[in-house]
């Protein structure tokens, strides 16, 4: 899992597709997305908040029956397809 930010910290970025449905589903808002050195992916880039960062750790290294990391079915793939829609534009 790629996961970048700026230097000045202003935006998360990940080319990791489960975890930016995640935190989409959540609702972290997609600032954009942008081309990567590998022509085969792209990284989407999310506004850095206190609340991203809680998501990102609990999503890489919480306990994973936290409550916390559960998203509703109908939710996470309507994110998804609207993700997917964006990364074929």
């Amino acid at each position: 899992m790629e996961i970048k930010t700026d230097r000045d910290n202003r935006y998360f970025r990940s080319s990791s597709f489960p975890i930016v449905v995640f935190l989409f589903c959540k609702g972290e808002q997609v600032a954009g997305v942008n081309p990567t050195d590998n022509p085969t992916k792209k990284e989407f880039a999310f506004v850095s908040t206190p609340r991203l960062q809680e998501l990102v750790a609990l999503y890489k290294f919480g306990d994973k029956s936290s409550p916390e990391l559960l998203v509703n079915v109908h939710l996470y793939e309507q994110g998804r397809r609207q993700l997917l829609d964006r990364l074929n534009d």
